[in-house]
């Protein structure tokens, strides 16, 4: 059996024209206490969606936060590696300038322990002596000649030098032997 259309009308504002074999929609009657049972089961549910929402951009925040730390400290990590390679860089040039000089200052001392070694030539001493100072050499009853002992002062006092090393060790040991039967 087909249902009859009901004439539309198009005036009214809760009108409105189904194509095709849907049905009619069937109004209530107004009812408030439904709607604000409606209301109430959309706040709570705008409610827990409303908190759903503001945990999950809490949530973003916090993630957001965590990415920017993690930046930061790689960042801090790169200025601090960076820094650290200049100096260390810094380091090198000066240490590099102190050789160099280091090494003219060898330069310079081999060129003079050369020269004093050339001057102080025994053959060049007494040609420089004789020649320009006017030195002569001494006359065979100027020189005269000594006899050292075998023991000199300098071996005496080397052996007096052992003794007394010999003598602060034999000290140092019977102060540790005593020193371990001590009672503390």
């Amino acid at each position: 059996m087909a249902v009859k259309k009901k004439p539309q009308k198009y005036q009214q504002a809760n009108a409105y024209y189904s194509h095709g074999s849907e049905a009619y929609e069937i109004e209530r009657e107004y009812d408030p206490s439904e709607k604000a049972v409606k209301r109430k089961k959309t706040t709570k549910r705008q409610q827990s969606v409303k908190t759903k929402l503001a945990m999950q951009r809490r949530a973003n925040r916090l993630y957001s936060i965590k990415i920017v730390m993690v930046l930061a400290v790689f960042f801090c990590g790169t200025l601090a590696f960076m820094w650290s390679s200049a100096l260390v860089t810094e380091q090198r040039v000066e240490t590099q300038k102190y050789k160099d000089k280091l090494n003219e200052l060898k330069n310079e001392n081999a060129l003079l322990a050369a020269d004093v070694s050339e001057q102080m030539d025994l053959e060049n001493v007494k040609k420089i002596a004789t020649e320009k100072l006017g030195m002569v050499e001494p006359q065979p009853y100027q020189i005269k000649y000594i006899d050292v002992p075998e023991q000199s002062y300098t071996i005496h006092y080397e052996d007096d030098n052992k003794n007394t090393v010999q003598q602060e060790s034999e000290n140092t040991l019977v102060r540790t032997i005593v020193g371990l039967f001590k009672k503390e």
